[in-house]
């Protein structure tokens, strides 16, 4: 009786890590960006390529410069961390290979149509392709629960290979990578498969943890910092307001819907050069970029179709890469590759929907940039807004992004990615019914996300890729309000 007495007040032991893993623990990023995501980058590449000559790369590349990237993610003494293996053989593989081949070209048998052929001097819409079966293999994990089983990669890598085309999945827990981290190993693969020595290619070390300097000394200081700047912390009752308010949006519009925008670039830069015309004309020295243009064309668009009447704020936040803030030890940009979570938003002061209505692309385009310009000249405030991530629960924590009654949207873009410009090349198994001449080139990106959490997305999207004439973007909302922005007429759904 003592005995059992004594084991329920005794703290339980401590599990220790596998055998011939190194454990880094979870930055508080990791754990706050959509930790329970798991999201497929998808690629269509205008070649046939070979799936062995993909496979033997990419595991050199890992095993000699990527070890993190060959890592597992585990839940062990109520922490999440990374389990690096030390060495890495047939049962503790860096990647998860599968493959499928089709002796034929891609465009037969009513298989879902691919919009890379779309043309036209002006920004369309079409709802997006089903091409999830090409980029995820039965076996491939839907959730972080999978990942957290033992010896699952972080990476699983999927390859469907036609004649005039290959799909190349590239599926990870997204709290492990962000899209900048995916691309960065993306570039570094291409580079190791075009010829490039490995040893030139700079990698990233096993024990590299670039936030641990904001989680504060335990029991340090009385003085708590604020939550991260345009999130709410509420208590019980206003959480619940939000909630309620939420789904009664979604009750009122269930169909949750994604399409592609395609943005040709020469309409872009047309409209941007018109507001820098203006601004000249004005006298005034303020600037804004092709980004700023892109998402206040895109945010007059969707909600030219509400009522002059409706003033409900829309709270935007924008995603921004801190890679190259000059936030980290000895107030320097950070000076080596990072695959992980390295994003936080920036909060562009709420506005009513009536502006979106009311106000000329340039206005909009300009509060985006002076938000984007005030955040990024205030590195003491990027640190405080890590600092509260860092601090105790807080990365854990359910924080909102607007006050009740309020709408948001959280728009990302992975153009510094730079997927449009991945040579493949050096993979290419032969000329196959290609019959552009040059590089083996990614002509389409098509994210694929699941969960086994609701996970909403509707009002939100991003960048995720462009070339030399288009810019193609993903964006959510709900069926009926694709109906009303369709006949309203301002942009072209195809």
């Amino acid at each position: 009786m003592f005995s059992w007495l004594s084991s329920l007040f005794s703290t339980p032991k401590a599990t220790p890590p596998p055998p011939g893993m190194r454990t880094i623990p979870c930055s508080a990023v990791d754990l706050s960006t959509a930790r329970d995501l798991v999201l497929t980058t998808g690629l269509v590449i205008n070649a046939r390529l070979d799936p062995e000559r993909l496979e033997e790369t990419l595991s050199k590349l890992i095993q000699s410069k990527f070890p993190c990237a060959g890592g597992r993610v585990a839940f062990r003494n109520g922490v999440y961390e990374f389990q690096i293996p030390e060495t890495f053989d047939a049962g503790t593989p860096p990647a998860r290979f599968t493959v499928e081949d089709y002796p034929e070209a891609y465009n037969c048998a009513g298989r879902p149509e691919i919009p890379i052929a779309l043309r036209g001097p002006e920004p369309s819409v079409m709802p997006a392709p089903d091409l999830k079966a090409f980029l995820r293999s039965n076996t491939c994990p839907k959730s972080l629960e999978d990942f957290l089983q033992p010896n699952v990669p972080l990476l699983h890598i999927h390859v469907a290979v036609f004649n005039d085309l290959t799909f190349l999945g590239v599926t990870a827990p997204h709290i492990a990578f962000d899209a900048l981290g995916t691309g960065t190993l993306l570039d570094a693969w291409t580079r190791a498969l075009s010829g490039d020595d490995i040893d030139t290619i700079q990698g990233m070390e096993r024990d590299v943890e670039p936030f641990e300097s904001f989680t504060p000394a335990p029991n340090v200081g009385s003085i708590k910092p604020q939550v991260k700047r345009g999130w709410f912390d509420f208590g019980p009752l206003s959480q619940l307001n939000f909630i309620v308010r939420f789904l009664l949006r979604i009750i009122a519009d269930p169909k949750e819907v994604r399409c592609f925008v395609r943005v040709p670039k020469a309409f872009l830069h047309d409209v941007k050069q018109t507001i820098m015309d203006e601004l000249k004309a004005q006298g005034s020295s303020e600037y804004v970029g092709s980004s700023d243009v892109l998402m206040a064309w895109w945010l007059k668009t969707v909600y030219s179709h509400r009522a002059p009447t409706d003033h409900t704020p829309i709270h935007l936040h924008i995603v921004t890469d801190v890679r190259g803030k000059p936030i980290f030890a000895d107030d320097a940009l950070l000076a080596h590759p990072y695959i992980h979570n390295a994003v936080m938003t920036i909060a562009v002061p709420p506005l009513p929907v009536s502006a979106f209505r009311t106000e000329s692309i340039g206005a909009l385009a300009l509060r985006m940039r002076r938000a984007i310009v005030a955040y990024n000249a205030d590195p003491a405030g990027v640190r405080a807004d890590l600092s509260w991530l860092c601090s105790e629960s807080n990365a854990l924590k359910t924080v909102f992004p607007g006050p009740p009654g309020a709408e948001f949207s959280v728009q990302s873009s992975w153009r510094a990615a730079k997927f449009g410009e991945l040579d493949f090349s050096g993979a290419e198994a032969g000329p196959g019914d290609r019959t552009e001449k040059g590089k083996a080139r990614v002509v389409f990106v098509n994210p694929v996300i699941s969960s086994s959490k609701p996970l909403p997305m509707r009002g939100s999207g991003g960048v995720l890729m462009e070339d030399e004439e288009v810019i193609w973007m993903d964006q959510h909302r709900g069926e009926k309000d694709w109906e009303r922005i369709r006949r309203r007429g301002e942009i072209l759904f195809a």
